[in-house]
């Protein structure tokens, strides 16, 4: 199943007296189905206002608060003209115009104000702010902090306020600034920075020293902090994957998770057991509700035990905006889940969420993870009652739900995830099928283990031991599944194949049911499904099998492979962690790396180290130097692995098979990396290698995340920087040196990006000026991973799409 929260509402399924498809007269199918029944009608009048809410929301905050005041009025004056005409007419207008008012008075409020005004001079501040969430990245020394700040100074000015800003603190800073407890108020010196419109807080704030604690967290937060850190203390003693996973089913905190772990997860679709989702609300509100039933808890009580819940759901999970989505499906699934409903009245309730909560937080319009929470509501909603009627004929009913569920959910959301991710998941449904069953008891029992433990330690760390091994089946599932040749297969993310690939699930859609009904069909189905998964994976076409450099597509960092003999590859960067790195060699062929460049220690570059080392034999890994914590971890988990550590000296020289690497700067001299700047730090990226490759008649320059500074040093120590193909330095941002870029002489120019990235990357000033040099622009973001070849002397771009 994909990521998303619309698994809470395969509940409804469960409750008895809904409407299947066996038609009157038939005998009831082996789950007890009765033989009246008939599918209920699917209400569609509040789809064009949802649809509205949320199109004004996407364009109010792609665009600005202009937009919304110009969208709102019209709006409010085609709704008045409407109205008379046509009730459902003037309701669309109605929520469009307040989606986009509000939307717009948001943003406005946002853009707006000294905090916006400091960030876009890009000024240096001293605040005190309040921590909101914070979190390390997954499998990466980097650090994810929102917090609202409260008052500030800069430029001479002091000031009050309450906006919030995003913190990014990488190196040696970033446990300090993860370890922080929500509630907790800090004194920071920071330089501002805008923020990109989707982001929802008015700046970046760059760290430039350690946070001061001035006032810990008090009152509820200090208590869900208690019980979070007694679920971890809980699991402490179990097996490191399975102390990782408990605390992410049952509150979403993901930090202890490997990189390897997440890959399997996202290859075989349990991705979404691992986030805070309608799944994690659903168990735990079944746990709620049984237990206030025995009790005695009836009627309408037992709604406000299920309100309360979600909001005590709410709380636990720091009431991040996936957690708030979350709740509001939880919220959608009670009112579908009540007496007399109807998926058609599910829909209609689903319609409502999607209007408040876009009237409530414009930037939910641009979440990926929004989006896929309402297809596979959506999905289960028209498909998941009549598939498990059909099955349910010859199949006891919760093996019908199990498969019924998965498939509808999974067929919703399949183009928007390949989208994002490149490929079809064929084991996703088997995955969610054989973890169905284990993931309610683990969830259960991991919410009760964090209860106990914060009173009782001690029995917590018993219960912490069983919940552990009850996961274990989880994780076996996942690895094994994900093992599969066929768990993956390739799609091209391009329009066209998004457009066959979304007409094949309309197809499948109205095919499915008819094959559930009957077993051998089923049965055929199956084969297929078994037979693709056992498969090995494979895009006609890519990789040419001539392939000589490849830039794989890892979304927003760098990863890019050149062939050094058969079946032998070397890495310039490994990208950020589980972000594709192992597919994209799988896809090449590549059995073994000699050797590894790192570029610097930003997550986009080595975080995909850890699941590099889990799959691939690597010689050797090259390095700028190792003497901050992040390099200190890369060489430690290197040298764990076997592979030798080498510091880079300018004009070093490297053979590693047909390939010739050549050292043309070590890091900029004069600064030292200190790892307490954001993920953008100017600083550390001026500190990445650059670096000359040749091979098979190619020559590429790799120069990291270099900037003008760095660049122009690089300039100054001389070298032959001509080469055929120019990597761009810090995926094509504006912070590029004219003079650099020019005596690269390069053909062709590669940036690697990832779609919709928050930085704006690349800029357009740079994209024009390397065109204006003659350089053909090439971005995964748009074409995929990308080879490129020497034919008949003549350099060749062939694209994943």
């Amino acid at each position: 199943m994909s990521e998303s929260e619309g698994d809470l509402l395969a509940a409804e399924n469960r409750r008895p007296g809904w409407h299947g498809e066996d038609p009157p007269g038939q005998p009831a199918g082996k789950g007890g189905q009765a033989a009246d029944e008939t599918r209920s009608p699917l209400d569609l009048r509040l789809v064009p206002a949802a649809v509205a809410a949320w199109a004004a929301a996407w364009l109010v905050v792609w665009a600005g608060a202009g937009l919304g005041g110009v969208a709102a009025a019209a709006a409010v004056g085609a709704g008045l003209a409407l109205w008379r005409r046509s009730a459902a007419a003037g309701l669309v207008a109605v929520v469009l115009a307040v989606a986009a008012l509000v939307g717009g008075l948001r943003v406005w409020a946002l853009e707006n104000g000294p905090l916006a005004d400091l960030a876009r001079q890009g000024a240096v501040v001293e605040a005190e702010a309040v921590i909101t969430s914070a979190r390390l990245a997954i499998a990466s020394p980097t650090a994810i902090v929102y917090a609202s700040v409260r008052e500030f100074q800069g430029r001479g000015e002091s000031y009050a306020g309450g906006a919030e800003v995003l913190v990014f603190a990488t190196g040696d800073a970033a446990s300090v600034w993860a370890a922080l407890t929500p509630g907790s108020r800090v004194a920071v010196t920071g330089r501002l920075r805008p923020a990109e419109r989707d982001e929802a807080v008015t700046a970046i704030l760059q760290p430039l020293t350690a946070p001061h604690l001035v006032t810990p967290a008090s009152g509820w937060r200090a208590a869900v902090e208690h019980v979070r850190a007694a679920l971890r203390q809980a699991t402490a003693g179990a097996r490191p994957e399975q102390a990782a996973l408990l605390p992410a089913l049952v509150v979403g905190d993901v930090s202890g998770l490997s990189a390897g772990l997440q890959t399997d997860f996202r290859t075989t679709g349990l991705t979404h057991l691992t986030a805070v989702s309608g799944a994690n609300l659903t168990i735990f509100l079944v746990f709620l509700l049984g237990a206030a039933r025995r009790l005695g808890v009836r009627g309408h009580w037992l709604d406000l035990v299920a309100v309360a819940g979600v909001v005590a759901f709410t709380v636990l999970c720091h009431g991040e905006p996936s957690v708030v989505r979350a709740a509001a499906m939880g919220l959608v699934g009670l009112a579908a889940l009540g007496r007399n409903a109807t998926a058609g009245q599910g829909l209609r309730h689903l319609c409502v969420a999607v209007i408040v909560l876009t009237w409530a937080d414009p930037w939910l319009s641009h979440s990926i993870g929004f989006a896929l929470s309402v297809l596979a509501c959506v999905g289960l909603l028209v498909w998941g009652r009549p598939w498990t009627a059909a099955l349910s004929r010859w199949l006891p009913r919760w093996a019908a739900e199990a498969v019924a569920v998965t498939a509808a959910a999974q067929l919703a959301t399949q183009p928007l995830v390949s989208w994002l991710s490149g490929s079809v998941s064929l084991s996703g449904l088997l995955a969610n099928v054989l973890a169905g069953p284990w993931v309610g008891p683990a969830t259960v029992a991991g919410l009760v283990t964090a209860l106990a433990a914060s009173v009782f330690p001690l029995v917590g760390g018993w219960l912490g031991w069983a919940a552990a091994w009850l996961v274990e089946p989880i994780l076996q599932i996942a690895h094994r599944c994900a093992a599969l040749p066929g768990a993956a297969q390739p799609w091209p993310a391009s329009p066209a194949g998004l457009i066959v690939l979304g007409a094949a699930c309309l197809f499948l859609a109205w095919l499915i049911p008819r094959l559930f009904r009957r077993p051998w069909l089923t049965a055929a189905l199956a084969a297929v499904l078994a037979a693709g998964l056992l498969q090995a994976s494979g895009q006609p076409g890519w990789p040419p099998s001539d392939w000589t450099v490849t830039a794989c597509d890892v979304g927003q960092g760098d990863a890019l492979a050149v062939l050094a003999a058969a079946g032998q590859a070397i890495l310039f960067d490994v990208g950020p962690p589980a972000a594709g790195l192992g597919n994209c060699l799988r896809a090449l062929d590549v059995r073994s790396v000699p050797l590894v460049v790192l570029s610097h220690f930003h997550a986009d570059h080595c975080g995909g180290l850890e699941e590099l080392f889990d799959g691939w034999k690597v010689g050797a890994l090259l390095v700028g130097e190792r003497s901050t914590a992040a390099g200190a971890a890369a060489a430690a988990l290197a040298e764990t692995n076997g592979a030798e550590v080498h510091v880079a000296s300018p004009g070093e020289r490297f053979t590693v098979g047909a390939a010739a690497v050549e050292v043309l700067s070590p890091p900029l001299t004069g600064t030292t990396a200190s790892g307490s700047d954001s993920e953008e730090s100017s600083d550390e990226n001026n500190h990445s290698l650059t670096v000359r490759v040749e091979a098979a008649g190619i020559s590429l320059l790799a120069a990291g995340d270099l900037e003008e500074a760095g660049q122009a040093a690089v300039l100054r120590q001389g070298g032959d920087l001509a080469v055929d193909v120019l990597k761009v330095p810090h995926h094509g941002s504006a912070r590029q040196d004219e003079a650099f870029l020019t005596a690269s002489q390069a053909a062709a120019a590669l940036v690697s990006v990832g779609a919709g990235n928050s930085y704006g990357h690349p800029a357009a000033s740079t994209v024009s000026r390397l065109e204006r040099l003659g350089m053909a622009v090439i971005r995964t973001d748009e074409h995929g991973s990308v080879s490129l070849v020497r034919r008949d002397g003549a350099l060749v771009v062939v694209s994943q799409r």
